[in-house]
């Protein structure tokens, strides 16, 4: 056999440790650190982290087993997985390559922000409309993104996974002792009482619902394609149930963990908890320049919000280079390099949101337009590969050994039903 051929039919294997940190670092991402907090601050506090526990409970495991299993199982990208399954259904491989790029086209936006962001603590935080108008977003863009298509074009082992194993660790310590620097401040009783304190009005809110769901899937990174890309890497030997279990209770400790660290902070200084996506890159670094401290304190925090991004930003990057990878035989880098390009284009909007008088769509900057966007679309992934997947298709929970029925109906029926429901509600709400 050509050595060419035996190239591409090689497929590189995570290690078990490798797999463990790199999945967390598709989990943990801008989500857990800058979505979640202002989620719950406009969500009724405690309240918000009742749908959102359960949506991890109820339907985000569920669905990184099912993601992971046949991604091992078939052994190839998003596309390649369905077309095995189902020759006639290889389309529908499109849409969670779709949502991955068109997150990742806004993502790496506020990637480079955090980046930014992290470089001004050493001197002085830039007001956000000056900021966000110069040529500074577009520069630290591009460095975020030549990041994440550098790392991708190395491969599983040498890039992706060497990553994960050097970052990961750094971010778990950060955001530990971040939270704990948080806690000794002077309003920590405040911000922890509105934290975890729930206003059981918002749970008859059937918005309140959707939303923690929602926020489930994002964090999650479920409807991405990025589990089955992940999980066609992983042996045979590798047990789903385990390493599904221990990401999502990795990714939700630290997303609660994220409350701790900034809801001390925004009571301490009487900030707005609802603030939307302003209050990391507006009133965080108002609060840094008072603090005791304050420029360490920033760079660590962005440097948090930088690395969470990364690693995550790179996860969707690598459910587009395994798709030209597998189906087109290109190379690592070729791909990379053509990914990156299209990458660019689509952020370009994302890059003039707040460039002259501003991109804004129905009164709401771009960028938030295009979170609310794909946050829908990714109710709408997940729901499709469900259905495309589970009807013809028994997954298996290990080699030779497939899953329940109960939880083979409970993830053909009913988790579809909620899902499309959801996303309906949505749409008409």
């Amino acid at each position: 056999m050509p050595k060419t051929i035996k190239k591409f039919l090689k497929r590189d294997e995570w290690t078990k440790t490798g797999f463990i940190l790199a999945g967390i670092g598709a989990a943990v991402g801008l989500g857990n650190i800058w979505r979640f907090p202002y989620m719950v601050g406009s969500n009724g506090g405690g309240a918000f982290l009742i749908p959102y526990i359960a949506g991890v409970v109820i339907f985000g495991l569920p669905l990184m087993f099912l993601e992971l299993a046949i991604g091992r199982k078939f052994k190839g990208s998003v596309i390649t997985t369905l077309k095995k399954i189902n020759k006639r259904k290889w389309f529908v491989g499109l849409v969670p390559i779709t949502v991955s790029l068109g997150i990742l086209s806004y993502y790496l936006v506020i990637t480079g922000w955090s980046f930014a962001y992290s470089v001004f603590s050493f001197t002085k935080y830039p007001d956000f409309s000056k900021f966000s108008s110069s040529f500074y977003p577009i520069l630290f863009f591009v460095i975020s993104l030549f990041i994440v298509g550098f790392t991708t074009s190395k491969g599983i082992k040498k890039g992706i996974e060497r990553m994960a194993t050097v970052l990961m660790p750094l971010f778990i310590v950060l955001v530990g002792s971040l939270s704990i620097y948080s806690l000794t401040l002077p309003g920590a009783h405040s911000g922890l009482h509105f934290y975890l304190t729930a206003n059981f009005k918002y749970l008859l809110n059937i918005n309140t619902w959707i939303l923690g769901f929602s926020q489930a899937f994002f964090s999650l990174s479920i409807g991405y394609g990025i589990l089955i890309t992940y999980g066609s890497y992983l042996s045979d030997k590798d047990n789903i149930f385990k390493e599904s279990l221990g990401i999502a209770i990795a990714d939700t400790l630290i997303a609660l963990v994220g409350g701790l660290l900034i809801f001390p902070i925004v009571f301490t200084f009487g900030l707005n908890p609802a603030a939307g996506s302003e209050l990391s890159f507006i009133s965080m670094p108002a609060a840094f320049t008072l603090l005791p401290f304050g420029k360490i304190l920033g760079f660590f925090f962005f440097l948090l919000l930088f690395i969470a991004a990364i690693t995550s930003a790179v996860s969707m990057m690598e459910v587009g280079i395994s798709t030209f990878v597998d189906e087109l035989k290109w190379t690592r880098k070729k791909s990379s390099v053509l990914l990156s390009i299209v990458i660019f284009i689509l952020a370009i909007p994302s890059l003039l949101t707040y460039l002259g008088k501003g991109l804004f769509i129905k009164g709401v900057p771009f960028i938030e337009f295009a979170d609310n966007l794909f946050g829908s679309l990714l109710l709408f992934s997940a729901a499709l590969l469900c259905l495309t997947v589970l009807w013809g298709y028994k997954p298996e929970f290990s080699h030779n050994h497939k899953i329940s029925n109960l939880i083979y109906a409970f993830l053909k029926y009913l988790v579809p039903a909620v899902l499309i429901g959801m996303l309906v509600f949505k749409i008409v709400a």
